[in-house]
Parts: structure tokens; C-alpha cells; sequence
């Protein structure tokens, strides 16, 4: 039976899993501790995202206006990113991904580093459909708040970690990642 439990864990799905694991409770530390206590970085996060999402409506045509987390289409109510809608948990859980899965070093690094500069643009993308959603049809702010993520992210982060599996030197997505073996 020992034998048994060993060997399971000792595939590479269980391998993958742990790692997954022990990451993702290593950035809730990191995020519990470091990052929440005084929120620098959903901050910064908030008011960088605002203030891209400002300029590019501003950039194709619209009047805007934003300080700090809020942005709006002036003479329209506004958006407020608050924290846990600024992406940084889904940074973490694709950094996580990326980290946990095998892989050369410089390879990882340049998808840890373009990954994640597209899913920040990504959210700066949503933040503008907010204001224009807000602006448009604001009866169905709360459905687009609930979904987009689904519709933006989801996609990204799935096409991404595709990719990082299909360029590794371990065995592919179509192998089966050796997973499947008997």
C-alpha cells in the first residue's frame, strides 16, 4: 500500500499538483502578509489600470475623466476599481501555472514576463468596456461585471499556459503530458 501511494505521488500529475499547491499557498502568504497589509500593489495596480484605460478612451475620442481608482465618460457616472478586480489574483494564479509546470529557465521567464504584461493590458482593456458599458448600457453592468472576466481573461490565461506546455521540452498537451500512462 505504501509502495503504492509513493509511486503516485511521484507522477508527473501529482508532481504538477503539489507544485501548483505549494505555490499557490506560498503567494496567499505573500499576499496575506506583504502585499494586503497596506495594499501597495492592488493600489498601484488600481491606479495604473485607471489611468491606461483613461488615456486610451481619451486617445480614440471620449471625454474622460479619472482620479485614482474612479474613471468615467464625463457627465456619466463613474467606475471604481477596488481591490480583488485590479487582476492581480489572476497574475498570481498564472505566474503560478507557468511556474509550477516544467521547463527551461529563460523560456519561462519570457512567458512569466510577456503573460503577464498581456493580462495587465487585458485588464486595462476590461476597465474601458466597463466605462463604456457604464456609459451604454448600464442595465447590464452588473451581468458584464460578473462574466467578462470568462470572456477576457479565461481565453488569455488558457492560450498562454497552451503554448508554455506545447514549447517545453517535457512531453506535449497531446501526449497527454505522460500523464495518461498505464
Amino acid at each position: 500500500m505504501r509502495n503504492r501511494i509513493i509511486s503516485y505521488i511521484k507522477t508527473p500529475i501529482s508532481v504538477f499538483f503539489i507544485k501548483v499547491g505549494l505555490i499557490y499557498g506560498g503567494w496567499e502568504i505573500l499576499y496575506q502578509y506583504f502585499f494586503l497589509p497596506d495594499f501597495w500593489l492592488d493600489t498601484w495596480l488600481s491606479h495604473v489600470g485607471v489611468s491606461m484605460a483613461a488615456g486610451i478612451l481619451s486617445f480614440v475620442g471620449w471625454d474622460v475623466e479619472s482620479s485614482a481608482r474612479f474613471v468615467c465618460i464625463v457627465g456619466n457616472r463613474g467606475i471604481e476599481v477596488q481591490n480583488g478586480c485590479n487582476g492581480l489574483d489572476l497574475l498570481g494564479l498564472y505566474a503560478g501555472l507557468i511556474i509550477a509546470y516544467p521547463g527551461s529557465t529563460k523560456k519561462r521567464i519570457y512567458f512569466l514576463g510577456g503573460g503577464l504584461f498581456l493580462l495587465f493590458l487585458a485588464n486595462v482593456f476590461r476597465i474601458s468596456t466597463f466605462v463604456l458599458t457604464n456609459y451604454y448600457a448600464p442595465q447590464f453592468m452588473d451581468m458584464y461585471h460578473e462574466y467578462s472576466s470568462f470572456i477576457i481573461f479565461y481565453p488569455i490565461v488558457l492560450t498562454l499556459w497552451y503554448f508554455w506546455i506545447e514549447s517545453g521540452e517535457s512531453q506535449s498537451f497531446r501526449s497527454g503530458f505522460g500523464f495518461l500512462s498505464v
